[in-house]
């Protein structure tokens, strides 16, 4: 929970206006008996073990102290209850870890207890509840009464509370509907517990408190337990899920996605550290955004020994001067909590998995536990995307020169098309290019000195290669451009261009065929086919088409090294 200042001066003001007024009318307008320091003693420490044992249902933390504060109340009346509460309220400080300043949380615990004490006890009494004898079935009547302003009292200022400082109330009806309750079923606890320590005394301890505690502890291992079964479960099926990524981007940002579930974090980061030293980020996640870049956190450009980041094992930073000891590491001042934990391979370091959290203590040893074993699943699911992408890789590239072929050709020209038809793009041109007598220079040098010119070629294509256009080999000296919101003009400027580099430029190879083997400078020109949609084609395997019918009439037939332009009844047209 995040707070102004104002919000704390408002607290605080509240605090010394309605805490004294209401210990004042619980002093002097309500009833109380003797105390009895001994029990008062044994119900603190009741009180004490009650509060660090939580038991989880539907992932809700609920403690089962109301039942020791109501049988407070019905034996010893008002006052005693709130100083109980005023007592939890400070230990809770200890208890449990957060964000918001401890002077400002137990202002407003204090203030809630009080309130709800005052007007709870106000319902009990006005219904005939007293601290004497009484009915159980008034006893019962007033006491369920009595609970159920406690607890939805409580509720309500709590919600109205994180309404005022802004705080998300997302699953507080789950959190007060567990809270009634279990409320309501620890009320006859503490109806019972009266009535035998009005009959046994001390002894009633015996035969309410002490069996309530071993089943509270058994109860609360049992959940923990069980709940980290079913994270455990659940970290299983992130595994099977980052196995069926066939990308490494697809495994990363599931990952990051995933773990969500798991871990509450506010930011993660995935780096990595293969490169000698140097941190790269690969894939994070700030709030709800996973794209763009990073900015809740920047990274030195190389890791240091003393920078605090461990190679070796998960770490905790629970607050600001541990987050300090991370040395080069620039946190968006929300942070509060930060966990690094590596992501290893066959025990090396390849990266780092990094969590952050805009609450203190966000992050406990059992996430640091969790985390291993998931860092353990990414690193293998990465390896796996990582040698699918080449494999994919090698079987959709020439291996000569490098350059997508022509079954890449094909699926991209599909994905193309449906890009065109949809309105993403508005034109796709293609061009393709044939060295000229090609065969010629095969037979005078070899084979060989004939790779290594296609090699030579397919790099003074990839000069006009852009992040948008696809390039290919079409097969043996045929190449392929697509080229995706060219307009055609545009496809012939480029397609002259490389005609004429091609033909102002010489080639040195080490001839297979010629008995001296000197190396020798290779003149070539190249022909060229132009086409463009829509006007020249309505589908992928006619444009490709086109471009070949211009390549050939308009290029080769033309007299070789030419710009063939196909245009519908003349595409011999020569430029």
């Amino acid at each position: 929970m995040i707070v102004t200042a104002k919000q704390k001066r408002t607290i605080y003001i509240l605090w010394l206006l309605v805490v004294p007024f209401m210990f004042y009318i619980a002093l002097n307008f309500f009833p109380a008996a003797p105390y009895d320091y001994l029990n008062l003693a044994i119900y603190m420490a009741i009180l004490l073990v009650a509060l660090i044992t939580t038991i989880s249902f539907d992932r809700v933390s609920i403690t089962l102290e109301r039942w020791v504060i109501f049988s407070l109340f019905f034996q010893y009346g008002i006052v005693a209850e709130m100083i109980f509460m005023q007592i939890a309220s400070l230990l809770l400080l200890f208890i449990q870890k957060s964000s918001t300043p401890n002077a400002f949380r137990f202002a407003v615990n204090s203030i809630e207890s009080t309130i709800v004490s005052v007007i709870s006890a106000a319902i009990f009494y006005a219904l005939g509840g007293s601290l004497g004898q009484m009915s159980v079935s008034s006893f019962l009547i007033a006491g369920f009464i009595f609970a159920s302003v406690y607890s939805l009292l409580n509720s309500a200022i709590i919600y109205s509370l994180f309404k005022w400082v802004k705080t998300s109330t997302s699953g507080m009806k789950k959190a007060i509907w567990w809270d009634y309750v279990s409320t309501i079923l620890l009320l006859p606890f503490a109806i019972t517990f009266c009535l035998l320590i009005k009959e046994y005394g001390i002894g009633a301890f015996l035969l309410i408190g002490v069996p309530f505690l071993i089943v509270l502890i058994v109860a609360s291992n049992y959940m923990e337990s069980n709940n980290l079964n079913d994270v455990l479960s659940s970290s299983t099926v992130i595994g099977h899920q980052l196995a069926d990524s066939l990308r490494v981007e697809d495994v990363l940002l599931t990952f990051i996605d995933k773990i969500k579930g798991v871990i509450t974090y506010d930011n993660a980061y995935i780096v990595d550290f293969r490169t000698g030293g140097n941190l790269v980020m690969l894939a994070h996640k700030e709030g709800e955004f996973r794209s763009g870049m990073a900015n809740k956190l920047s990274l030195p450009q190389k890791r240091s020994a003393g920078d605090g980041l461990d190679v070796e094992a998960t770490k905790l930073f629970l607050n600001k001067k541990s987050i300090s000891s991370l040395k080069g590491y620039t946190f968006d001042p929300s942070v509060e909590s930060v966990m690094t934990a590596p992501i290893k391979r066959n025990q090396k370091t390849e990266g780092f998995l990094i969590l952050t959290s805009n609450q203190r203590y966000a992050f406990e040893e059992v996430h640091v536990k969790i985390v291993d074993l998931l860092t353990g699943y990414l690193a293998i699911a990465v390896e796996k995307a990582r040698y699918y992408e080449r494999t994919v890789e090698k079987s959709v590239r020439c291996g000569l020169t490098g350059l997508y072929n022509y079954r890449y050709l094909e699926s991209k020209l599909d994905e193309e098309m449906v890009r065109f038809h949809t309105g993403e793009i508005m034109t796709l041109s293609t061009i393709i290019l044939d060295i000229d007598r090609f065969k010629s220079i095969n037979d005078t040098y070899g084979h060989q000195s004939g790779n290594d010119l296609l090699c030579a070629f397919a790099a003074l294509l990839r000069k006009y290669q852009t992040s948008d256009m696809t390039l290919a080999r079409y097969g043996g000296e045929e190449f392929v451009m697509i080229l995706p919101n060219y307009e055609k003009e545009d496809a012939i400027k480029l397609a002259e261009t490389i005609r004429k580099e091609m033909e102002e430029s010489s080639f040195q190879i080490i001839p297979d065929l010629l008995e001296d083997r000197e190396p020798t400078i290779v003149n070539m020109t190249v022909s060229i086919g132009v086409a463009t949609m829509p006007m020249d084609a309505k589908d992928g395997k006619v444009l490709l088409r086109n471009a070949d019918r211009a390549l050939y009439i308009g290029g080769k037939q033309a007299g070789r090294n030419r710009v063939g332009i196909y245009e519908e009844e003349k595409e011999n047209v020569v430029r």
